[in-house]
């Protein structure tokens, strides 16, 4: 992926090709990440979160799709999103489809002019319908199987696309007319990691910022740090030491029974790490490893049971049982909303270290005590990269049903809203929003392009094979038994990976 980064008003730029080069290099360091696994667990690539601010870049240093202006006659170029009624998750809704005018808020602006550009450009009109997420893929089923032609482009969760695609619902992406997906504002590691058989039914790209927002970090308070007199998390990360062994060490120290009752509670004391039940999926991607990759056919494989997994298992339980010093917040869903409790321990100086997803970032906004962002730890200091997941929960990511009519007019309106995204909407996300309003100092700022950049996604998350996901989610219930969970699960998840290639073979 090639990246122009901005580094001030009036900068100076890295050439194209000088970032295409240091992809390549990164990329070929990733593969060389894994020695455990025969089938190279992660392929990743750019996330291509659009680090250009709109006002810094010459036109001509900008990319565009080579599309001409078109009359399509006042046509409604229609999407289908998501909502999730739900108290935890009232933050994960689309920002970047529709503005119905300017406001003054960045992101909204941005996405107004960009919508009014490609508006003007083609005659049409762009408009949004907004499903709550539980009927988003029964929707899509019920108009697919009747034949209707009444939305363009549909946005679902990752973890939906498995079931529409193996379904003939969706459009194979490398078929379409005008969308060239090696362009810059297509997230090249989505592009490299979700296609089956040679075959991409979604994608992420510089269109969505919700796809930015379900990427995974972790946040460290730094009054914390300096009082209890701990090395900058800055430092180890950039010398490549930060580790799972090395995240749990640091947490036990500032753990503190605040109220003196003798007891670790959660809205009194002080904890060094604050955990979600389901970071087991989450770390494992961080520690080199997924449940399920792809072979050198494009086949989905197993690749979870290796030596490897259960070193990555073994620190994730370590974290996970380790009460007086991690706070697992999944064990009081029901209770309170979780993420308040998250952002209201952070933000009263209670947790050391947090894991979030990028969405949070933003809840920090009042916080008084400066915090910083880095990325998730690696398993060990032999592990070459840090890298990102997008959750599969919140991720957002872009397909076309069968049914819509005009592939040729769907293809370029998508094409050009995307290449114009990253010159609008994605600048507005990191530069403004996330580096200039959230972000407190440059050391984040640099952390945010390893987090950002470094993406990978898996397949065992995403279509949960033979309940994969749940069976090796243990975190949640407070249990370590992963080799057992594994091997009572294994044979339905080698029959749904045989399953899903031969709906894939059938596929268009």
């Amino acid at each position: 992926m090639k990246k122009v980064i901005l580094i001030l008003l009036l900068c100076f730029f890295i050439t194209a090709a000088a970032c295409g080069d240091a992809n390549d290099n990164a990329g070929n360091n990733q593969n060389q990440d894994i020695a455990d696994n025969p089938v190279n667990p992660v392929s990743s690539g750019e996330n291509d979160s659009g680090q250009n601010q709109e006002d810094s870049i010459l036109p001509e240093e900008r990319v565009y799709p080579d599309l001409e202006p078109k009359d399509f006659g006042g046509y409604e170029f229609r999407f289908l999103t998501r909502t999730i009624n739900n108290p935890d998750w009232v933050e994960w809704d689309h920002r970047d489809i529709y503005a119905a005018e300017e406001t003054g808020d960045v992101i909204n602006d941005a996405v107004y002019r960009r919508n009014k550009k490609i508006e003007e450009k083609y005659n049409i009109t762009i408009s949004e319908t907004v499903l709550e997420t539980d009927n988003i893929t029964s929707n899509v089923n019920r108009f697919v199987n009747a034949g209707d032609d009444i939305y363009d482009v549909v946005c679902i969760h990752l973890l939906h696309f498995g079931t529409l695609a193996s379904r003939g619902n969706l459009v194979n992406l490398f078929n379409v007319p005008y969308i060239e997906l090696e362009r810059p504002w297509w997230n090249q590691g989505s592009v490299n990691d979700l296609s089956i058989l040679k075959k991409l039914y979604v994608v992420q790209g510089d269109l969505l910022i919700l796809d930015n927002d379900a990427m995974e970090a972790m946040i460290f308070n730094k009054d914390l740090l300096r009082d209890n007199g701990l090395e900058s998390p800055y430092d180890i990360v950039k010398r490549g030491e930060w580790t799972f062994d090395k995240l749990h060490e640091m947490g036990a120290a500032v753990s503190k029974d605040l109220n003196g009752d003798g007891q670790m509670i959660i809205h009194d004391d002080l904890f060094g790490i604050i955990l979600q039940g389901d970071v087991d999926m989450s770390f494992i991607v961080a520690g080199g490893d997924k449940t399920i990759s792809k072979d050198e056919n494009d086949l989905p494989v197993l690749t979870f049971g290796s030596e490897r997994s259960y070193r990555i298992t073994d620190a994730i339980a370590r974290l996970m049982m380790d009460f007086e010093n991690v706070i697992n917040l999944h064990r009081y869903v029901g209770q309170f909303p979780i993420y308040d409790e998250q952002v209201k321990m952070f933000s009263e100086n209670r947790a050391l270290f947090s894991w979030i997803r990028m969405r949070i970032v933003e809840r920090l906004r009042a916080m008084e005590t400066d915090f910083g962002i880095i990325p998730k730890p690696k398993l060990d200091t032999a592990q070459q990269n840090y890298f990102t997941r997008n959750n599969a929960w919140t991720g957002a990511a872009i397909s076309i049903p069968v049914t819509a009519s005009d592939i040729d007019r769907t293809g370029m309106i998508l094409e050009d809203l995307s290449a114009e995204s990253r010159y609008t909407l994605q600048p507005a996300y990191y530069e403004v929003n996330l580096r200039g309003k959230f972000v407190r100092d440059d050391d984040s700022q640099e952390m945010l392009d390893i987090i950002l950049n470094n993406t990978a996604y898996d397949l065992g998350a995403i279509f949960n094979f033979g309940g994969i996901a749940e069976a090796i989610t243990l975190g949640r219930d407070n249990r370590s038994d992963y080799a057992s969970a594994f091997e009572r699960v294994e044979p339905r998840v080698q029959r749904d990976i045989e399953n899903l290639i031969a709906a894939f073979e059938e596929l268009d």
